[in-house]
């Protein structure tokens, strides 16, 4: 009886691990691209825009706290209307839940304070409070909000995406917190909460993997954000988190995990982006990243224009965000409604999702273009103590090497031909990831140090 446990048990690690493998050779991202309509949290959209020819999609929001009224309580009627108006007019949809219930803390989740200083608020100078997104409270609502999706949407084909794990994790940790709400005092977030990166990224793999394992055809719109204060707290650059939650979505879900930022405009990133930058993690990894508006351009257009774009037309700065997510190699944009249902822009907005679907044509045929690659690379000895040998039968052009460890630290980077040896015995035992781009081309490989 024990050794046909143990027998069971070996099987089961060899199928975990040979499934582990294949995922590396999945070099595209399958996701659905084009210009989605975006409109605000639990408002319903009109027949009429889903109707509109010049999209592809649209972005159903809603808040947390109004699809689970009460722990445990889901009521999903505002996202089923939405998904039926969307199969009536054969669009996609991008699912994104938005903040957390008010019932959270009644539940005993630890707590913060901060005063909202972003001048967009209705909370501007007030002050507020959010969980501790570690706290194992918060973990497991947030798996039961995931459960819950999962059972009334994993298999829904008109789902193109579910945008979660990222920004209800890592965005908007605050540098500064109120410890006393009476006389106000504050201190620094990261001193006085056990604030640690490597952990907090061991956290978010985990619901990387919970998410995948839910949703195993749907990719998802991971956030990738900066930590304002990661510098002061650990000596790392502000997208250290982001770096270490995104090489592990990539390295293992390589076709359904996509990179996602809600703030891209004409002025918004400037060039060249710092390597510190989240926006540098979605430089490097273009044809599984999407966008969405800073701003709509009704406004003048100051708030998408603060960096002087001439001339200072709708038309223009639109036009100028929508080329700056092309130019880093973006598939998906999100575009605020107000600006497509703007007759003016018409032909700016079908125009943006020609362009995009053309990329994101694209990026697929240079996925299958990676495969090609993939299969002409030959690592050996794999695991290895020290000589690990590359050789490319299907290219002779010189290649980009870098390997990156278990906590996404870069630790050898260099440009090879045809055939070539690195010697990794300085390196510590364990699993690191190499990434090989050949041009266009990328491919991920899992090399093993013992």
């Amino acid at each position: 009886m024990r050794k046909n446990k143990i027998m069971k048990l070996f099987y089961t690690a060899i199928i975990i691990f040979f499934s582990f493998l294949t995922s590396f050779g999945q070099t595209s991202f399958i996701g659905h691209s084009g210009v989605y309509y975006l409109g605000t949290a639990n408002i319903p959209i009109s027949s009429a825009s889903y109707s509109n020819p010049n999209i592809n999609g649209v972005v159903i929001r809603f808040n947390w706290n109004d699809v689970e009224t009460s722990p445990g309580v889901f009521n999903w009627t505002y996202v089923d209307a939405e998904i039926a108006k969307a199969v009536t007019y054969g669009k996609k949809v991008s699912l994104q839940p938005l903040g957390e219930p008010n019932w959270m803390a009644g539940l005993g989740v630890q707590q913060y304070y901060y005063v909202d200083n972003n001048i967009y608020h209705t909370t501007y100078g007030q002050v507020v409070s959010n969980s501790i997104v570690w706290d194992t409270i918060y973990v497991m609502r947030f798996q039961n909000l995931l459960q819950a999706m999962a059972t009334k949407y994993a298999n829904n084909t008109t789902v193109s995406y579910i945008n979660t794990v990222g920004g209800s994790f890592s965005r908007g940790l605050p540098t500064t917190v109120v410890t006393d709400t009476t006389t106000l005092s504050t201190a620094p977030f990261y001193t006085t909460f056990p604030y640690n990166a490597d952990t907090l990224a061991t956290l978010i793999n985990v619901q990387i993997d919970y998410y995948m394992s839910l949703f195993p055809n749907t990719p998802l719109w991971c956030s990738v954000d900066y930590v304002p204060f990661e510098v002061q707290a650990s000596g790392h650059a502000r997208n250290y988190l982001a770096t270490l939650y995104t090489n592990h979505g990539i390295a293992n879900y390589p076709s359904r995990f996509g990179l996602w930022r809600e703030d891209i405009a004409g002025c918004n990133p400037q060039t060249p982006i710092n390597s510190g930058s989240q926006w540098y993690i979605m430089e490097q990894n273009s044809c599984r990243t999407g966008a969405q508006m800073l701003w709509n351009v009704q406004d003048g257009p100051a708030r998408m224009n603060q960096c002087g774009l001439t001339p200072n037309t709708k038309q223009f700065v639109l036009d100028a965000a929508i080329q700056k997510g092309l130019s880093l190699g973006m598939r998906y944009l999100e575009i605020y409604g107000i600006d497509i249902q703007d007759a003016s822009l018409s032909a700016n907005i079908l125009q943006a999702n020609t362009s995009l679907i053309a990329q994101g044509d694209s990026c697929n045929a240079l996925g299958i273009e990676s495969n090609e690659l993939e299969k002409g690379i030959e690592i050996y000895p794999n695991p290895t103590s020290g000589i690990l040998k590359i050789n490319f039968k299907n290219s002779t052009d010189k290649s980009e090497i870098e390997i990156f460890n278990s906590i996404g630290q870069n630790v050898f980077k260099n440009n090879i031909s045809n055939q070539t040896e690195i010697n990794i015995s300085t390196f510590s035992n364990g699993i690191y990831l190499m990434k090989i781009k050949n041009g266009q081309n990328v491919v991920t490989k899992k090399i093993i140090k013992e």
